[in-house]
């Protein structure tokens, strides 16, 4: 028994030894966790307390330069970037009233060009942004309507236009080969590597010495490139518009400044005229429906005479004579004009229209250009056409730029402007302008469309020209017997009050009737220049010059700017 005991008494003490051992184990283990844990909080609050920083130093106000067709804006984001350029894209939508497709382009640093923006996180604080419009592949609609803006609280842009009523935007796929206005900046090309190479070795020896690059191969082939860049934009390029392709090319390549040359790109002009002309002669041969139109073969007797009746853009069209879609002939889009007929009595197949509208442009421009068809047959062969919507979707065919709601925006960014140099106006022209602006000042909470109304009055008469010979207006008056009273007009506006109604006449026939206002009739008349190819009248030439530069910002580069305009152009961006 004393063994057993012995063996107890031992097996205890062991035992005893043990759990001290353990329990020591376990406090030095639990301790060690504890640090741990404390350790990890304490690395984790900092990062938190980083990563607060790193927010708000990425949510301070950013603010970008923003390249719209020939227009310079600035936007700011005051609480940072949106996290995707998706999402990027609806807020310049918004802040700009775009209504068609866009894309992003930001100017890299490194490259000094142009670079699709693919992530916001490239972007850097008052970096130059470039909006591409794209086609698009859906068809949307909108319902136009009337309403007030307040801009303060939607949208952190300086300088975003109101606009009260959106028109609506139809999308379908364009028949043309071209996509975009003529660039504020033209985007000189990448040469051939042989070039490029010749370019880079020249602007190090002109950076360092001052020596020109005089090689006749470069020059030929920059020429060549330049050419064809060009035609991307306008077959018939103008004087300003070469001088500006060949003051972008200095730009770039200082190396090919000329010696001798008051700007240093005098030549360059000249060479990229006759080379523009030689480029087009090549096209002839391949059949470019812009160019063949101008030959002497397709002429009439009359007109067989290289420099006359030439048939190009005249304000600033994008699209003037575009070639038939891929797969289509005359007898095709025949047939399909035949459907539009039938189509155009029913209301529940618009998206078709759409669709059969884009295919035909082409058909059409080839009857209002090439056959200068008369309005009345037109309006008899294209009856889907004279409707707002279409008008519309035909100014994007011709121009790739929204018309109604860039026309409208534009109106109202300078109201205030307007309404001081009126008001300051004076005379027998301030006299008749005081009677328009009446009702403003005896009622302040006037309406938008009747502001809009009263400045393009206003506007017509501080132009020098006559409201009275664009616009009509009637009281008690049915809309058949204004029929009857302008089918002599060449082009007139009708303006009714009870009943009301407003509509559009040329050459006698009313092309629409029951448009909403004056300034819509306006807009939608300047849409009708464009799509019917008719030259502006010339007592109202100055309203025109005015409609399509400043509201819709076309043929910027035109040189012939009438003083009026550019009177007015001055005082308005004082």
């Amino acid at each position: 028994m004393s063994t057993l005991q012995t063996l107890k008494t031992f097996i205890s003490q062991r035992l005893a030894v043990a759990v001290e051992e353990i329990s020591g184990l376990l406090e030095t283990t639990i301790s060690n966790y504890e640090e741990e844990i404390s350790r990890q909080r304490r690395l984790l609050s900092n990062e938190r307390s980083v990563s607060q920083i790193h927010t708000a130093d990425m949510q301070q106000a950013l603010k970008f330069r923003v390249v719209i067709h020939h227009e310079i804006k600035k936007i700011t984001f005051q609480n940072g970037l949106p996290s995707s350029v998706e999402d990027l894209i609806k807020v310049f939508k918004q802040a700009f009233s775009i209504t068609t497709e866009i894309g992003l382009q930001y100017k890299d640093t490194d490259f000094d060009d142009f670079f699709t923006l693919t992530s916001t996180s490239d972007l850097k604080d008052k970096d130059t942004l470039k909006v591409v419009h794209i086609s698009p592949g859906l068809l949307k609609s909108t319902v136009p309507q009337e309403h007030n803006h307040d801009t303060s609280d939607m949208s952190p842009v300086d300088d975003l236009p109101s606009v009260d009523s959106q028109d609506p935007v139809i999308h379908s796929p364009l028949a043309t080969d071209r996509r975009n206005l003529w660039p504020a900046v033209f985007p000189i090309p990448v040469f051939s590597y042989n070039t490029e190479m010749a370019l880079q070795q020249g602007n190090d020896i002109f950076l360092k010495d001052g020596t020109l690059l005089t090689s006749q191969s470069v020059k030929s082939d920059i020429l060549e490139r330049l050419a064809e860049a060009m035609f991307s934009y306008t077959a018939y390029p103008n004087d300003p518009q070469r001088t500006a392709v060949a003051h972008a090319l200095i730009e770039r390549h200082p190396c090919l400044r000329e010696p001798g040359s008051y700007n240093g790109c005098d030549g360059w002009q000249q060479s990229l005229k006759y080379k523009c002309a030689n480029y087009r002669s090549k096209l002839k041969a391949h059949g470019n429906p812009e160019l063949m139109i101008n030959t002497l073969k397709h002429k009439q007797e009359c007109d067989r005479k290289p420099a006359k009746n030439i048939k190009k853009p005249r304000k600033s069209e994008v699209n003037y004579y575009p070639p038939h879609p891929a797969g289509e002939t005359d007898d095709s889009l025949e047939n399909t004009r035949l459907e539009l007929i039938s189509a155009s009595k029913s209301r529940d197949n618009s998206q078709m229209m759409n669709d059969m509208m884009s295919r035909t442009y082409s058909c059409r421009r080839r009857e209002v250009v090439g056959q200068s068809m008369q309005v009345a047959q037109f309006y008899e062969r294209w009856p889907a056409l004279f409707n707002p919507a279409q008008i519309n979707e035909e100014f994007r065919r011709c121009n790739t730029i929204p018309l109604e709601s860039t026309f409208m925006s534009q109106l109202d960014k300078f109201t205030s402007k307007f309404l001081q140099l009126f008001s300051s106006k004076g005379g027998a022209v301030g006299q008749r302008m005081k009677g328009f602006m009446t009702e403003l000042r005896q009622d302040q909470h006037v309406s938008v469309v009747k502001k809009r109304d009263v400045i393009l009055r206003c506007l017509i008469e501080y132009l020098g020209e006559s409201v009275p010979e664009l616009i009509s207006d009637y009281y008690r008056t049915a809309e058949t017997k204004v029929h009857q009273d302008l089918q002599a007009e060449s082009m007139r506006i009708y303006v009714c009050q009870q009943p009301d109604a407003v509509g559009i006449i040329i050459d006698g026939t009313p092309v629409m009737t029951d448009l909403d206002n004056l300034p819509k009739a306006c807009c939608l008349l300047l849409g009708l220049t464009y799509a019917l190819n008719l030259d502006y009248p010339p007592k109202f030439a100055k309203t025109f010059e005015v409609f399509q530069r400043l509201f819709v910002g076309l043929d910027m580069l035109q040189p012939k700017q009438t003083s009026k305009f550019i009177s007015l152009k001055n005082k308005l961006f004082t």
